[in-house]
């Protein structure tokens, strides 16, 4: 009887081996990726956003890594090279942040508040925005020095140190109607001037782009794969919510060194690869307070998108 009893114990884990091993399987999969927040001290804004994307660039990537699996699959890239990984979602992470999803007043991205507002129109939204600190509408404040020219603070056309010191603020600085709290805002030459000064403080190349009353940001990224450099033009529109790798040889490089444009666009050009801004922007110390509003919205979003 011990012989049968031990044989038939033995033989009933035996056969449900397997369905312990398949459950203990299917629940390491379905195991919910989390990422963790990080911390941070006061510091410039170009080492914070470097280092905000060196803590979560994996964890981004998590989130939906098709289209990075598409751009080495076209291109013949390592999927698993984690320089070309990280410069990729550099240009992805901090378009998610600076982006809005089209041309409409209040449109905003995933991740910050940084609301789209049309300028030069009548009537003109900005004459809507109120300042939070004082409860007074941006037409009625009086454009501070540096914008003398401008008539009023709605007036001014947001320079990239503007823009980005009040994207580093500890507290919302304006409300609008029909939209949510925010620090700052911009319609496209706005936000292309502010993400192309910060990404050359990152010692990126790159330019803003102007055609048909439209403004979008260009860079000339160069990845190395097997001692061989490829450069890519990266067109990034923070408008609309695009990114565009394609490879660009040495000689279409010069000719994008050398392009001029109409109208306003070589004024943004000069803001953005201004000095005077750079050094500003450099100079500015971002709070810890800032950098951890910024961090948990970056990671509220990679935790509802995983």
């Amino acid at each position: 009887m011990k012989r049968n009893s031990f044989m038939k114990y033995t033989y009933l884990f035996v056969l449900l081996l397997p369905f312990w091993a398949c459950k203990k399987i299917v629940s390491e999969d379905t195991t919910p990726f989390q990422a963790k927040t990080s911390s941070y001290t006061e510091t410039s804004p170009p080492l914070f956003f470097k280092q905000l994307i060196q803590n979560h660039y994996k964890d981004f990537a998590s989130t939906d890594n098709t289209t990075y699996k598409s751009f080495c699959s076209e291109n013949n890239l390592p999927t698993e090279d984690t320089v070309i990984k990280q410069q990729f979602y550099t240009i992805e992470i901090l378009h998610k942040l600076f982006t809005s999803k089209n041309a409409s007043n209040g449109s905003r991205g995933d991740i910050l508040n940084i609301p789209y507002f049309w300028h030069w129109i009548n009537p003109n939204p900005r004459y809507e925005i109120t300042a939070l600190n004082t409860n007074q509408k941006l037409n009625t404040v009086k454009s501070p020095a540096a914008f003398s020219k401008y008539k009023s603070y709605a007036d001014i056309d947001r320079t990239p140190y503007l823009f980005l010191s009040e994207l580093l603020s500890e507290k919302p600085l304006y409300t609008a109607p029909n939209c949510d709290k925010f620090s700052t805002f911009g319609w496209c030459s706005e936000r292309e001037m502010a993400f192309v000064c910060l990404l050359k403080t990152l010692k990126l190349k790159g330019k803003v782009v102007t055609d048909n009353n439209h403004s979008w940001s260009e860079f000339i990224i160069p990845i190395t794969v097997k001692n061989k450099i490829i450069d890519y033009k990266v067109t990034v529109d923070n408008t609309f919510d695009s990114v565009a790798w394609h490879p660009i040889s040495k000689k279409e490089i010069v000719t994008w060194e050398k392009q001029t444009f109409k109208g306003q666009g070589n004024w943004y050009n000069e803001k953005a690869n201004s000095e005077v801004e750079k050094q500003k922007i450099n100079s500015l110390m971002v709070s810890v307070k800032s950098m951890e509003n910024i961090e948990q919205a970056l990671v509220n979003y990679i935790k509802n998108h995983s």
